[in-house]
């Protein structure tokens, strides 16, 4: 990751909502399959689709604002329609490393679901269309799931000092996944968490 630049002046990005490229962007992150193979509940699903390319999950894009006294990042994430298995192309997923820390997301483009679970075990779903704005609260985790036949396209809002933590979602995953059945979006329980329903 490039050094935050300092800047105490107004400053303003410009963001095209139908493509998720925004100006400045200072880092653009891109995630395969490969890179979330672990998170899939079928393997040999995963396997194949790395084997046969390795598709794009999701893209990135990254602009921080860090002042003298203040920090905020900007991410717009596009996850690409597309499913692995039966399961439907998501993020990574993550709790803040900072456990005070919220999250805002805007949807601006497709449709998906917005999972959150906090540490304590309490999973949320919000579901989205464009225009909803959803409030992550501290201490919970979340990941974004394209059910679409579009690109899902998000701008997301919190501090840098938040931090990202992957780990405990990497060993576990969250309660349900996501999966089509006759053409629509379900959801059950995470085979990797038998205890979850």
């Amino acid at each position: 990751m490039k050094p935050v630049e300092i800047n105490d002046l107004p400053t303003s990005v410009w963001l095209d909502i139908n493509t998720g490229v925004f100006e400045p962007c200072v880092e653009i992150s891109r995630r395969k399959v490969s890179d979330l193979a672990m998170m899939f509940a079928d393997q040999e699903a995963v396997q194949q689709l790395i084997a046969q390319g390795d598709p794009v999950v999701y893209d990135i894009r990254y602009h921080p604002f860090q002042t003298s006294t203040s920090d905020m990042a900007l991410g717009v994430s596009t996850i690409y329609p597309g499913k692995v298995g039966d399961e439907y192309h998501m993020t990574k997923g993550h709790f803040h490393v900072r456990m005070d820390q919220p999250e805002i997301y805007f949807c601006v483009r497709g449709t998906g679901f917005l999972l959150m679970e906090s540490k304590e075990g309490d999973f949320q779903v919000a579901e989205w269309r464009p225009g909803t704005i959803t409030h992550i609260p501290p201490q919970y985790a979340h990941r974004v799931v394209n059910t679409g036949p579009e690109p899902l396209i998000w701008v997301a809002s919190y501090h840098l000092a938040a931090g990202h933590d992957y780990e405990p979602i990497i060993a576990r995953g969250f309660a349900k996944i996501v999966v089509e059945k006759d053409g629509q979006p379900v959801f059950l329980p995470n085979p990797r968490r038998p205890n979850s329903s």
